[in-house]
């Protein structure tokens, strides 16, 4: 336990500590705590992101040392098992939003479809004054 505070603790100095927010976390010392957590990537942070190699050397994970692309075009190996584990997160979650989403739309097109009836038996009061009112006079520019 005393040894996960102490990489949390290194992470935290690490960082710019502005609490901006923009990593996804509330504040630096929740980032600082997710990565050493295996929970977020070690390049989240937006205001300082040379500090994701510091971290990734604290953390232990492998990251390339010319940038993302290393000799001959050929991709970087990063470690980062915590990805896998999120990326299936993320996927029942847009699964569930999806589903959402069907239900939403299916519920206005059978509202729509509703509102067709009435309007053919003549029962949308409205669509009748909407119908027989004057057209508005168009604003003048001065």
């Amino acid at each position: 336990m005393a040894a996960a505070k102490d990489k949390i603790q290194q992470i935290y100095e690490v960082l710019p500590q502005l609490n901006c927010g923009l990593c996804g976390f509330e504040g630096c010392g929740q980032f600082a705590k997710a990565v050493a957590e295996g929970r977020a990537s070690p390049f989240g942070c937006r205001q300082d992101p040379g500090a994701g190699y510091r971290i990734g050397e604290i953390v232990g994970a492998k990251v390339p040392i010319y940038g993302y692309r290393q000799r001959f075009g050929q991709p970087a190996s990063v470690q980062r098992p915590e990805l896998r584990a999120s990326i299936g997160s993320l996927r029942a979650e847009v699964g569930e939003l999806s589903k959402r989403m069907e239900g939403i739309l299916d519920r206005i097109d059978s509202l729509g479809r509703k509102r067709e009836k009435t309007i053919k038996k003549g029962g949308d009061h409205n669509a009748k004054r909407r119908r027989n009112r004057p057209a508005r006079p168009r604003p003048r520019n001065r």
